[in-house]
């Protein structure tokens, strides 16, 4: 017989299942106080001082294409290997021309981690996806962007963790009982983290969404 997990860790469980079968999105749904109190607390992972947690390794200048952004990279993509392993990481790359390079192709990167049912073939279930782009703004010189959008890109890592082994239970769970399988049933998350957002100069359709859109 399995244990019974934490009357917390019993809700998350519940509402992951809920949300991963939701067919219709609902956008800015009021969140009840006693949902909000099942969140856990990311303690030191959102420390600015904390240079060993999610946020403050990327709280530096990040504009696509320069050192900065391929620090934050490396940092997403060691945060995956290293504690999230049954995590597959995608890199989608593509380069563009912009109003400050001229004639010079800047690069883009964006990344995906997916964590789907072992069962299925990779790309063939049904993902709740979770999105945030992590360059800053080109000007002013020097500018970090912390809540645009560093911090939201610290708090899917942080999700990913806390519910990694939730998606593990629900996973083993849907294995024993045979509901794996079906297209309806064989659910997954997947985190992007997208490149090339900002607009360089002034926001246009030319001028933004560069590896993002």
């Amino acid at each position: 017989m399995k244990p019974n997990v934490s009357l917390a860790g019993g809700h998350i469980l519940v509402y992951l299942h809920l949300l991963l079968l939701a067919v219709h999105i609902t956008a800015y749904k009021p969140l009840s106080d006693s949902f909000l109190k099942l969140i856990p607390d990311a303690g030191a992972d959102l420390d600015i001082n904390n240079d060993k947690g999610l946020l403050a390794p990327i709280l530096i200048p990040r504009v696509s294409g320069t050192q900065g952004a391929l620090k934050t990279q490396e940092h997403f993509v060691n945060f995956f290997k290293k504690e999230l392993p049954k995590w597959t990481i995608e890199w989608h790359n593509s380069t563009s021309k912009t109003p400050v390079s001229g004639n010079k192709e800047v690069p883009f990167a964006n990344l995906i981690f997916k964590r789907e049912p072992p069962w299925v073939k990779p790309g063939q279930s049904n993902l709740l996806t979770l999105v945030a782009h992590y360059d800053s703004k080109y000007t002013p010189e020097g500018f970090i962007g912390a809540t645009d959008s560093a911090a939201p890109c610290a708090m899917l890592m942080h999700v990913a963790r806390s519910i990694d082994k939730y998606v593990t239970q629900m996973h083993d769970e849907m294995a024993d009982l045979g509901e794996g399988g079906t297209v309806a049933m064989d659910m997954g998350v997947q985190i992007l983290l997208l490149d090339g957002e900002e607009a360089f100069v002034r926001w246009t359709d030319e001028d933004s969404l560069y590896g993002s859109r």
